[in-house]
């Protein structure tokens, strides 16, 4: 049943309707993301990370993405790791929270991940 607002008038979308956002980069090879990866967006993230997982996809662009949840990391560690052929994973910006929960869930050595602080979002 579609919600409404306060008054009763107009439709509204569903509250997780755009909090996450999935493009590709049209400057280079990748894909951004925009907004937050939680229990609300995990189907859009694991659907994103399909192509990562099949080395289809050479990077994210992460600078936009404000949260991302301990199990949205570990799916993007497991996609990282999948990748055939071993090429790494590049995370270009990652917000400062996955930065810190990344080497807690996953070591360096195993991760497949390169971190690129420095890109062009």
């Amino acid at each position: 049943m579609p919600r409404t607002s306060r008054r009763g008038l107009e439709p509204q979308a569903p509250a997780h309707a755009s909090r996450l956002q999935v493009i590709r980069l049209s400057d280079r090879e990748g894909l951004r993301v925009i907004g937050e990866v939680d229990l609300c967006t995990r189907e859009i993230w694991r659907t994103a990370l399909g192509p990562v997982a099949g080395n289809r996809v050479p990077g994210l662009d992460l600078s936009r993405l404000s949260f991302i949840d301990a199990h949205g990391t570990t799916m993007l560690i497991a996609a990282a790791q999948h990748r055939p052929g071993a090429a790494p994973l590049t995370l270009t910006r990652p917000p400062k929270v996955l930065l810190k929960v990344l080497p807690l869930l996953c070591p360096a050595e195993t991760a497949n991940v390169v971190i690129d602080l420095q890109g062009a979002s």
